[in-house]
């Protein structure tokens, strides 16, 4: 594993916001300007060896998460996990029904030999623009007789074909929705996106935000044209959504038929999407190679002197803590609003470290994070985001890959 600078691309900024990449730059704190998210002019190569570990161990992950599930169902966990006991009826009842998923992203701690999960990204997961697509095309550009670990666009596209041939997309329609609260693009972007792979399968689609849906007691959910939607993908949280005036609605009429949605990602996500994952997982297979001892707040051991806080419901590194030997060495603030449902302790992982002066350098090393992608079940490539600091946060850069020869 190799971080190996290279020219930029003339135009590269034109290429990639014509790819879909238009957030393409972050926005510093403290009005301290832009920096770029994408970065042209270093890459990350990965021998073919490494490339198989990663694509085993993710393989090997999401099976491990299976069982995961089943441990927190039987043991009684969804109400520890925040999730209301209104709902725990429909997450059990999906979790054994299996409603159509799609894809989820593990983000990983690798360093070439060992291989840590940090936590799976399972019902919100974005970076698919630049994973999928940007990557790909700086591939073309930069090193076309190499190859990169990148099956993305091909898999979901045969995903969406998979559901719309075994007829579990009623009447091969879909609705893709996001939320205008997030006004980066980013989001609009990655479900567009999605829908671009859903209509290559053949499916007709149709792209609103959230907050323009419409609700009739005798049809159910319709669009801002007045039509029912009967399967819709959101790139909105199920925590969210539970939360809000429509919530008891959506569980509902959930499900395929007259007044009835069916909801990508399902809501049985719910169990894969919050951090008490990371416990299951250790509960059901402690000392595994892949994992990372991990408890919920209350139950960590008094001995842990290196681990990060995490809460049960975060992003992008909001709300979490890093203690070594007793002190706080980083945290992620001010409160973005996480925590409320609870905490889990991780033990820390050291993240490789590579030089980088580029734009918002602290001095300190870069140190990258994979994002593992599944389409379905199955591990089909990655992306990898770098920090500046400890944790990988909203200001961590996306930066392509390739295949060593």
């Amino acid at each position: 594993m190799w971080r190996r600078p290279n020219p930029p691309r003339e135009g590269w900024r034109e290429k990639i916001m014509e790819q879909g990449l238009v957030y393409w730059e972050t926005e510093l704190p403290d009005d301290g300007g832009m920096m770029p998210y994408w970065t042209d002019d270093a890459h990350y190569a990965f021998s073919p060896a490494e490339v198989t570990h990663m694509e085993r161990a993710t393989n090997e992950l999401v099976q491990m998460c299976v069982v995961a599930g089943d441990h927190m169902i039987e043991h009684g966990w969804l109400a520890r996990m925040g999730i209301p006991s209104w709902a725990h009826a429909r997450v059990i009842e999906t979790w054994s029904s299996e409603p159509p998923m799609v894809y989820g992203r593990f983000d990983l701690a690798f360093d070439g030999r060992k291989l840590k999960l940090l936590e799976f990204n399972a019902d919100t997961p974005t970076a698919l623009v630049e994973s999928a697509v940007c990557q790909w095309y700086w591939l073309q550009d930069t090193h076309p007789q190499l190859d990169q670990f990148n099956s993305l666009h091909d898999s979901l596209v045969a995903r969406w074909r998979e559901l719309k041939d075994a007829e579990r997309i009623p009447g091969n329609e879909m609705h893709f929705v996001w939320t205008k609260s997030e006004t980066s693009g980013e989001d609009m972007m990655n479900v567009g996106y999605l829908l671009q792979t859903a209509q290559e399968a053949g499916l007709s689609c149709r792209l609103y935000p959230v907050e323009e849906l419409g609700w009739n007691d005798a049809v159910g959910f319709l669009d801002p044209e007045g039509k029912h939607i009967q399967t819709c993908f959101k790139l909105y949280p199920w925590e969210w959504m539970m939360h809000e005036e429509y919530g008891a609605r959506t569980l509902q009429r959930m499900g395929v038929g007259h007044g009835l949605t069916q909801w990508i990602e399902p809501i049985w996500k719910m169990l894969w999407s919050n951090k008490a994952l990371l416990v299951a997982l250790w509960e059901c297979y402690p000392d595994h190679p892949y994992l990372l001892p991990a408890y919920f707040a209350d139950d960590a051991p008094n001995d842990m002197d290196r681990y990060v806080v995490k809460p049960l419901l975060a992003r992008e590194g909001a709300n979490t803590k890093i203690v070594l030997e007793g002190a706080t060495v980083a945290a992620e603030g001010p409160d973005q609003g996480y925590g409320q449902e609870g905490y889990v302790v991780q033990e820390y992982v050291e993240l490789p470290g590579f030089d980088y002066s580029g734009p918002g350098a602290n001095g300190q090393p870069t140190r990258p994070v994979i994002g593992s992608w599944v389409v379905d079940m199955h591990a089909q490539g990655i992306g990898v985001r770098e920090a500046d600091g400890l944790i990988t946060n909203n200001l961590s850069r996306f930066v392509p890959h390739l295949i060593s020869s």
